[in-house]
């Protein structure tokens, strides 16, 4: 089952000149949720904000309230629950698409498009107990708005993802043009130097990641202070400790960088649990 511009269908039918399909003219959220009682969409007003924010910027239509979309959100979940037993003890993970609608050929935007709204559910896998990294040779420019968007084009995250897993990792570490540290392919990077805890910043293209601002937002971590900072790779490669987050896997120790080995900090199992309290 899924749901789309309003409706729950057994397929979708988005028509072929679709501007997410043929341009990757649109945005995303992907979010978790549990089957807890009455289903639980963790962070879900984060990514509500993010979502809104985005399509403001890209000036596409929401027709609907935030409540619309919870309610289509539980509805799925507790569908698929009921296919499966009622088992609460399964995650989940909603991808929430919005393109720009159905148009004629070329770039130019029409005003009269309407946005195609469309949300899935699926069982979530269990996070990695860790991951290794490899430096990507893709650039995320700091100044695009898709570097500070989840654009329906994923282009770049993909071929970067592509290049690790290829030279034997698991995720890709992106830098700016400047050289400074970004993000990861799909998640955000926390690494622990000189006694505190240092994330890049959005202006050098990190993703406003929802976990991400959660940390941020507890200030502290075992007394040790958590800080916004432009991070060179050098800095990086000679931190004590490093974890990548997102929705989806909360927080996950990096164990290793290029081929040198990372230790996993003692800190990592409070961490761990932060993206369960949403």
């Amino acid at each position: 089952m899924i749901w789309l511009n309003g409706s729950f269908e057994d397929t979708s039918k988005i028509s072929s000149s679709d501007r997410g399909f043929l341009l990757g003219d649109g945005v995303f959220e992907t979010l978790h949720a549990t089957g807890k009682t009455d289903v639980a969409v963790v962070f879900f007003n984060q990514h509500w904000q993010r979502l809104t924010t985005a399509l403001n910027l890209v000036e596409i239509d929401i027709p609907y309230a935030a409540n619309d979309i919870l309610a289509a959100c539980q509805h799925l979940i507790k569908h698929m629950l009921f296919e499966n037993n009622n088992d609460q003890s399964q995650s989940f993970v909603l991808r929430l698409s919005v393109s720009r609608g159905n148009g004629g050929r070329g770039l130019s935007i029409s005003p009269d498009e309407k946005p195609n709204w469309l949300l899935t559910a699926a069982p979530c896998p269990p996070p990695p107990k860790s991951v290794s990294l490899h430096v990507s040779t893709l650039c995320r420019p700091s100044k695009n708005l898709t570097s500070r968007i989840k654009s329906l084009s994923y282009m770049d995250n993909i071929l970067a993802r592509k290049e690790a897993v290829q030279a034997g990792a698991d995720e890709a570490l992106l830098l700016n043009e400047k050289g400074h540290v970004s993000c990861a392919a799909a998640a955000n990077i926390f690494v622990f130097e000189n006694n505190r805890w240092v994330t890049p910043l959005i202006s050098d293209g990190a993703l406003d990641g929802i976990v991400r601002g959660e940390i941020l937002n507890m200030s502290k971590l075992d007394g040790v202070p958590i800080i916004e900072e432009s991070l060179t790779l050098a800095q990086v490669h000679e931190a004590d400790h490093l974890f990548i987050c997102n929705s989806l896997t909360g927080a996950v120790p990096v164990i290793e960088i290029n081929g040198v080995p990372k230790e996993k900090s003692p800190a990592m199992q409070a961490i761990s649990e932060i993206h369960k309290s949403g």
